[in-house]
């Protein structure tokens, strides 16, 4: 599965790096990208998707319902 998501409350590249690393220790992510400027992570692999949101729980980031 290869899907993008909007990610709420991204604003840097330190934003950007704490959301790829948290999206990074979920069972099954291959490879995560994000884009600051469209404030978007593309996820790349065989990973539970509720599993990716919840990650972001104890940031200030999300991940926007309708990415999902």
């Amino acid at each position: 599965m290869n899907k993008s998501y909007a990610i709420e409350g991204l604003a840097c590249a330190g934003c950007a790096n704490t959301v790829k690393e948290k999206f990074s220790q979920i069972d099954g992510v291959e490879s995560v990208e994000v884009d600051i400027q469209t404030k978007q992570a593309t996820v790349s692999g065989n990973y539970d998707e509720q599993a990716l949101k919840d990650s972001l729980s104890d940031t200030k980031y999300s991940v926007k319902e309708s990415g999902l």
